[in-house]
């Protein structure tokens, strides 16, 4: 396998930031009034829930003194999202997964696990980012446990909007939602089409099932909270699973002969939508800089054979 140097990976990103053609036209950059720091108290503030002291909300990467040119939200961070909010004129991102792979953040690979482990050699991947992060000023953000936090969650309510079924959310609550009959194939179809899957979407249930009532878990989700809503509802729209665990459940539940569904979309598409929707709620509170979502994209595709 050939192996991508750090300078190579840096070129090849700033080449992307410099001659794509199909990204979004800049920002109209004015002198810049609010620096990232004041951007997160900001948020802090109009947030509406009790901010937790242990998170994995907060500041992965950059200065957060830098003064904010504009604001990006996005599901993930991804070197292309980063590249293209540099063509756009924005310098923090507002992401809700993680920039470094894992759950720590950590801009070096993690150790493995074991007390035996030894420390992981230097990544040119890890090393690029970062430095493509530094070349270019940019702050990174993470808002994913306080944003979910919200309610109702929107994340769930942004899933829902994208699906266009917003009006059907049952008493007012985007995770259970009310719609007129389909089939649990046509929902999947449905599901395809509208969030743009290009292959991560899989289906547990039988094609024909008819479905009313849809629960929906975005972002990464327990085996608990599957089994306690999917004896509720006709179907379970989820992001990201322990495949061992949930899907077999759901299986054993199809299997026993109820007419019960679950559709996965993977945790990064599952969260699009509602790091749209807190653009759309940045804007008013963030007014000295322009805000803007940018979609990180389904990372699978499908083999046509």
């Amino acid at each position: 396998m050939t192996r991508v140097s750090r300078r190579v990976f840096v070129r090849m990103g700033a080449a992307g930031a410099a001659a794509a053609p199909w990204v979004l036209d800049p920002f109209a950059i004015g002198a810049a009034t609010i620096t990232a720091r004041q951007v997160f108290e900001r948020i802090q503030r109009f947030a509406g829930v009790e901010w937790k002291a242990v998170t994995v909300d907060g500041f992965k990467a950059g200065d957060p003194s830098t003064a904010v040119t504009g604001i990006v939200t996005s599901a993930l961070a991804t070197l292309d999202v980063l590249r293209r909010a540099v063509k756009a004129g924005a310098n923090l991102i507002v992401t809700a997964g993680p920039t470094f792979y894992s759950r720590d953040d950590s801009a070096t690979p993690a150790a493995g696990r074991g007390r035996s482990a030894a420390a992981p050699a230097p990544d040119p991947v890890f090393a690029a980012k970062s430095e493509f992060i530094r070349a270019n000023q940019l702050v990174v953000w993470r808002f994913s446990d306080h944003w979910r936090l919200r309610s109702p969650d929107p994340f769930a309510a942004g899933l829902a909007d994208a699906l266009g079924w917003a009006r059907y959310a049952a008493d007012g609550d985007p995770g259970r939602l009310m719609v007129p009959a389909v089939t649990l194939d046509a929902l999947a179809a449905r599901v395809k089409s509208r969030l743009e899957a290009r292959g991560g979407v899989r289906v547990v249930g039988r094609p024909q099932t008819r479905v009313r009532t849809i629960g929906v878990l975005p972002g990464t989700r327990s085996i608990q909270e599957t089994v306690a809503l999917l004896p509720h509802v006709d179907a379970v729209i989820a992001g990201e699973i322990r495949e061992w665990e949930s899907s077999e459940y759901a299986r054993d539940v199809v299997n026993a002969g109820l007419g019960k569904g679950l559709i996965l979309i993977g945790r990064s598409l599952s969260e699009e939508a509602g790091m749209k929707m807190c653009a759309d709620w940045l804007r008013p509170i963030v007014r000295e800089a322009p805000v803007r979502w940018l979609t990180a994209g389904d990372p699978y595709w499908r083999p046509t054979v």
